[in-house]
């Protein structure tokens, strides 16, 4: 259902959804395919320290804890209620959270509009308004922290710790950002699947998400925007920067999103474009560009100017870049253009053949030595407004050693907040770069393009907080 305005009460308790002291669970189950088992699996397993209720009528104990009948069974306070039995059950144990005085309550279920039975969503919807009861879902996955060891939904694994909160509809989607996470040490401070959404929305956990101290970057994975305007309201007053991409826009694909999360999209993919515009979000078109932006943006700084500066020890790399780069409307100067004396001072570091132009190519014998000596003059120079470095693992390139300079680089000089981003083209080696150094908040890639798309969407962050 639409939401006008962010709603205050609904913020206010949104931290009982990521941080209760007590959790009921009704539907648990002691089957190990349920949902309510693997609920308090994952609530167990990753650190929960709050109390657990399971709920469920048929046994008195479960998971060596008491089982009560109903959450109004319970005799002590309830700050969340975990929703897993069939949809027809579902308004009963509303009842009974409202009874209880819950703060706030998850429905995993399925069955609603996304098959049709808009009705009765609206309807829960309804009850849960009409008593400020904040109501996450229905059909959803679940939700968690790294930062809390709280994992609450049917979810295999926490991510890593790191800056980005990621706020999606599709729960598959999510999973997927939390595998990577771990594989790709992609750091996240807190996740939520919201599913159909048909209480609390985007513009709320948005809100939320800007209060949240481990949070440097708002993500947003969206199947239907039925609330655009409370959408750009919540974006324009976080300070905070956020990344959306926007799905179901095809013709085959408006009927999928519907099927998924009862997701409902009659406007055109260029109103989209003005949605996101208005309310001062990057779009992402594709996912890993989502991810590799929202990277970026939860560890480095705006990129104040346009002068970037690359430096490689390969040329292809520099080639592919420019190009790139320029694609975007954001293309490279020359050093000369920058700064009068910078080519020269990097000429110190390079060989003969090497180039100083931009991207400036130190040569495929490039030693840790050179480029330290190449970056840190790039650093220094105040006309210079982001740093793009390459590694490009030849026979007698150090990577490891290289990396190393670029953490130490990074550290010295993160004061100027200047944008430092790495790419690594290669094999196992660059993987282990990459993950050292997104370790040390420094984003790294494994092709051009994506480290191109990261320093682009920290330029457009730039434009659009001048506009704020």
């Amino acid at each position: 259902m639409k939401v006008e305005h962010v709603r205050n009460y609904v913020v206010e308790r949104l931290p009982y959804a990521l941080n209760p002291k007590s959790i009921a669970v009704v539907g648990a189950s002691r089957y190990t395919t349920k949902v309510g088992y693997k609920v308090i699996e994952g609530l167990k397993n990753w650190g929960y320290k709050g109390k657990i209720y399971p709920v469920n009528p048929r046994t008195a104990m479960m998971h060596g804890m008491k089982t009560y009948p109903r959450v109004c069974d319970i005799p002590e306070e309830v700050d969340l209620v975990f929703i897993a039995v069939p949809a027809h059950i579902v308004k009963s144990v509303l009842e009974d959270c409202v009874k209880k005085e819950v703060k706030i309550v998850v429905i995993a279920t399925s069955a609603f509009k996304e098959i049709g039975r808009g009705e009765l969503q609206n309807e829960l919807t309804q009850y849960c308004r009409d008593h400020q009861l904040p109501l996450i879902g229905p059909n959803l996955v679940g939700m968690g922290s790294p930062y809390l060891n709280f994992n609450c939904g049917f979810i295999p694994y926490l991510p890593k710790q790191g800056p980005v909160a990621m706020i999606s509809q599709s729960g598959a989607n999510l999973l997927a950002a939390l595998g990577t996470s771990q594989k790709d040490h992609f750091g996240m401070s807190f996740f939520v699947g919201l599913g159909n959404k048909a209480d609390v929305d985007f513009c709320e956990f948005i809100a939320y998400a800007d209060k949240d101290e481990h949070t440097k970057c708002v993500s947003v994975y969206i199947e239907g925007l039925d609330s655009p305007e409370a959408f750009v309201e919540a974006c324009r007053q976080v300070k905070k920067p956020i990344v959306a991409i926007k799905v179901g826009g095809s013709k085959i694909g408006v009927k999928a999103a519907f099927a998924h999360t009862a997701s409902e999209n009659p406007n055109a993919d260029s109103y989209y474009d003005e949605i996101f515009k208005e309310a001062g979000a990057i779009r992402a078109t594709t996912w890993q560009q989502f991810l590799d932006i929202s990277l970026a943006l939860g560890m480095q700084p705006p990129l104040k100017g346009d002068n970037i500066v690359m430096i490689t020890n390969g040329g292809g790399s520099g080639l592919l870049s420019c190009d790139h780069f320029e694609r975007c409307g954001l293309p490279l100067h020359e050093l000369s253009e920058i700064s009068p004396s910078l080519a020269q001072r990097i000429r110190a570091y390079m060989p003969m053949f090497g180039s100083p132009l931009n991207p400036v190519d130190i040569s495929g014998t490039a030693t840790p030595i050179q480029y330290k000596g190449a970056f840190t003059q790039a650093m220094r120079d105040p006309n210079v407004d982001g740093i793009l470095g390459s590694i490009c693992p030849t026979a007698v390139t150090d990577v490891d050693a290289v990396v190393d300079v670029v953490i130490a680089i990074h550290d010295t000089y993160k004061h100027l907040g200047k944008p430092f981003i790495m790419e690594c083209q290669g094999g196992e080696e660059c993987q282990n770069a990459i993950m050292k150094l997104r370790d040390h908040g420094i984003p790294a890639y494994a092709t051009a393009e994506q480290a191109v798309n990261a320093m682009v969407a920290l330029y457009q962050y730039a434009q659009i907080k001048k506009d704020k």
